[in-house]
């Protein structure tokens, strides 16, 4: 068993950015420069901590969330690196959930691009304090100047630099440390401390003076002192500024290489100084509540992530919310109301478990062997009712039909599919009743191909894909009286059921009327209730059109029988008949499914994205302004139109847009979707 450091702070860190910019990278620095590796490895020849799984050494991308501890002193910091393309933005959502901090890395050699914006507006919309880590300074073209401007125009006036390059490119040497006053220069012989540079000195000592009055406003006793010309230790500016980034008044900028690990032992003492544990939004006893994260509170765990691992079996990983936890110890899932036993304890260290004995609270640790515990699942001590807030559900982007090889391929299939969903929520399976197919909504094309590709590598499952089939509905076109008559013989005991019937359309989402208007006993009262039956069977299985059947007003008005030959069997079948007939007689209207979308989008791409609904047959019924940047449009748009159109608004909004979809009404359909 691994000795476990004792610490007195464990706080959880999200490096978050577009894919490229070397977070995976900047892990495996921070791992390095605390000491818990001697030397980093490299991505792309796989001897990397993390992006280890196949899929991602093939796709060159992270594909979830992988982690590391690493330890400043006595306090520890697990750190969560995240993938930056944006099929596997719902992983940088559970990482943003469960962070205390993010730092958003962004490549001084690209500078800020749509998906910088992108993953800027998660971690603000998470409520998370960020930090921003401007890496890759010694690249070729890097350039620092332009990139903070551009994330001056994003973030705006709260973004203050702790740091300045000394150098670019090639001739990259070293940090500037603004709330140190002092130059580090790394080299092969380690860091080396000074003043400086005489030709650094006069934009250091303008940025220095708006970082002090940045920072000094948060605290009255700090302004009065600093406008009397008594400038404040680092260690009372450190602390002020934990506060405000808390708060969302500053953002820091630092800087440095993932590659050549300058400035990373910089950046993990700044995050142990100035992370402070962020309370955890819940729901306790019906009522929304923030946990804080008190030692001394009874213990809460909340999963975060699922691995099925092919020799360990299932892994969850698990916040400690609140309180400490220790090996054999029983708990409640919240959800399940089912008893848990915790057999062992560890840490992730990259793709490898480690053993260790306690856990604390702000830590992270995972569990084997929980089977019936999922993301976002509460585990607690008996006698308290605590859950996690339900998260957002954004719309898939596409969804797919999958087809196997032969039909005795679905089960495979489904069972491989509902594996791969526990480590992956954004993949959501599903069975489409039309088709009779198995279908999947997932987040873009390439988060489909790596579904794919995973099925086929760990499972051994071969698919194929299609379109989901379209939804369509009939309603008769007009009352119809009908009659439905069952007359047989054939030896013994006959069939023999007589309905009559009056069939009146419904508004198509109005729920099926049956009514029993018989009198005298016409039709007995033991049939009455056959000849509902007969009549929803009927509506199930289609209309003229081969479409199940809605908004019908079903009125028994008449009907004979037979003492002997009559049956429960027989008036179903006959009210079976008789709706055919009224069907066929009065014909029918094809109807589509209509949904209610809200896209919320950027402000200068509205006019696209309303010519985009009208092109795709959609009405909008509102705009509302939500700020200065954002617009959610709300629109009525068939189903129909809207097979990819998640991937269609990113590209509209360069990633931007954000859309949630759910059923609204039927409508008829046009000849043109009603003959497909």
């Amino acid at each position: 068993m691994v000795p476990f450091p004792s610490h007195a702070k464990a706080r959880t860190v999200a490096l978050v950015g577009r894919s490229g910019v070397g977070k995976t990278s900047l892990l495996e620095a921070l791992v390095v420069a605390t000491g818990g590796l001697e030397r980093p490895g490299k991505v792309k020849d796989g001897t990397a901590l993390c992006g280890t799984d196949p899929e991602e050494r093939r796709h060159q991308m992270s594909l979830g969330i992988a982690m590391a501890p690493v330890w400043v002193g006595g306090d520890k910091l697990t750190i969560l690196d995240t993938p930056g393309f944006i099929d596997f933005h719902g992983e940088v959502e559970r990482a943003l959930d469960v962070a205390d901090v993010a730092v958003l890395v962004v490549s001084a050699v690209e500078g800020v691009k749509p998906d910088t914006v992108l993953t800027w507006t998660l971690a603000r919309d998470a409520g998370v304090p960020v930090v921003v880590f401007v890496n890759c300074l010694d690249g070729e073209r890097a350039h620092f100047e332009s990139t903070l401007s551009a994330l001056e125009q994003l973030i705006g006036p709260t973004l203050a630099p702790l740091e300045l390059p000394m150098g670019e490119g090639a001739d990259f040497e070293g940090i500037v440390d603004l709330l140190a006053d002092e130059a580090i220069t790394y080299g092969a012989a380690g860091t080396k401390r000074g003043p400086i540079p005489s030709s650094l000195a006069d934009i250091e000592a303008r940025v220095r003076s708006s970082l002090l009055e940045a920072i000094v406003v948060g605290d009255d006793s700090l302004t009065e002192r600093y406008l009397e010309g008594d400038e404040p230790s680092m260690e009372e500016l450190e602390s002020v500024l934990g506060g405000l980034m808390s708060d969302g008044r500053i953002v820091p900028v630092t800087c440095g290489s993932a590659i050549r690990g300058v400035g990373i032992d910089r950046l993990a003492s700044l995050l142990d100084e100035i992370a402070e544990s962020r309370p955890i939004p819940a729901v306790e006893n019906g009522a929304e509540v923030l946990l804080d994260r008190d030692p001394e509170s009874e213990l809460v765990l909340r999963a975060f992530k699922v691995i099925v691992d092919p020799y360990v079996g299932r892994i969850v990983v698990m916040e400690v919310v609140s309180g400490s936890i220790t090996s054999d110890v029983s708990l409640i899932n919240v959800r399940t109301k089912s008893e848990e036993r915790i057999h062992g304890l560890s840490y992730l260290f990259g793709s490898k478990l480690v053993p260790i004995d306690q856990g604390f609270v702000g830590d992270v640790v995972a569990v084997a062997k929980l089977n019936n515990v999922v993301v976002g699942d509460v585990l607690i001590r008996k006698g308290r009712e605590i859950s996690s807030r339900p998260a957002p559900v954004s719309a898939p982007a596409l969804s797919v039909a999958l087809v196997g090889s032969s039909h005795d391929d679905d089960e495979k299939i489904a069972t491989a599919l509902h594996r791969l969903a526990e480590e992956d929520p954004s993949l959501r399976v599903r069975h489409d009743p039309v088709s009779r197919r198995l279908v999947i909504d997932v987040m873009g094309d390439v988060h489909l191909q790596v579904t794919l590709e995973r099925l086929r590598r760990r499972f051994n499952v071969e698919v194929e894909t299609a379109p989901p089939s379209m939804e369509l509905f009939e309603t008769i076109a007009a009352s119809r009286d009908a009659e439905g008559r069952l007359k047989k013989q054939t030896g013994g005991h006959g069939q023999y059921a007589v309905v009559n019937i009056k069939v009146e359309p419904l508004e198509p989402t109005a729920p099926f009327e049956f009514v029993d208007a018989i009198v005298g006993g016409a039709v007995p009262r033991q049939y009455i209730g056959a000849v509902r039956n007969g009549v929803e069977r009927a509506m199930t299985h289609g209309g003229p059109e081969g479409h199940p059947v809605v908004g019908l007003r079903i009125t028994l008005v008449d009907g004979k029988y037979h003492s002997v030959d009559s049956s429960e069997a027989a008036f179903e079948t006959a009210a079976s008949m008789g709706l055919r007939s009224a069907l066929e007689e009065a014909g029918s209207i094809v109807l589509e499914r209509i949904m209610l979308v809200r896209a919320a989008v950027p402000s200068e791409h509205l006019g696209e994205v309303l010519n985009d609904f009208s092109v795709r047959r959609g009405r909008v019924i509102g705009t509302d302004q939500v700020d200065d940047s954002m617009v959610v449009v709300t629109a009525h748009v068939p189903q129909a139109e809207l097979h990819r159109y998640g991937l269609d608004l990113r590209n509209i909004t360069a990633g931007r847009g954000r859309v949630t979809m759910e059923p609204h009404h039927l409508a008829q359909a046009p000849k043109t979707v009603a003959s497909r």
